[in-house]
């Protein structure tokens, strides 16, 4: 896969999925962007790519190694659902497309984030990163 600017342009939408795993196109994207020609900028993997992977049992550096020989996205997602445990991908598109910002605590939520005070349609935790994606990214 090519190596991706994240300085220029965010990452896919968290709500984005491929082969049915939601969170991995952008997962893929920050991997992308670690490549040699890449920038990362201010992502990181750990958070919910992290805690994504740890879920399905695989590491960063097997899925790091995939994107790096990969040409597509369903190949990487072949060798997702190859890899992950049994039940894993299902257990986590529930959590992941479910879980609340600051698993509920929307007060800890706003100290953190006060331009959040202003949103209180954002609730869930992928709309918050798409949100925060939109701020950084006004013009992408």
């Amino acid at each position: 896969m090519q190596p991706l600017d994240l300085t220029i342009a965010p990452p896919r939408s968290a709500k984005a999925t491929t082969a049915g795993i939601v969170f991995l196109p952008r997962t893929i994207d920050k991997l992308r962007a670690m490549l040699p020609g890449g920038k990362l900028g201010e992502y990181r993997m750990e958070g919910f790519s992290d805690m994504m992977l740890e879920r399905f049992g695989i590491t960063t550096e097997t899925l790091d190694a995939a994107v790096a020989k990969a040409t597509t996205d369903d190949e990487i997602a072949t060798i997702v659902h190859r890899d992950a445990t049994p039940g894993s991908i299902d257990a986590w598109n529930e959590f992941a497309t479910n879980r609340k910002l600051y698993n509920g605590d929307r007060d800890e939520a706003v100290a953190d984030h006060p331009w959040l005070a202003a949103h209180p349609e954002i609730v869930l935790t992928l709309d918050f990163v798409d949100a925060d994606d939109r701020r950084g990214f006004p013009n992408a």
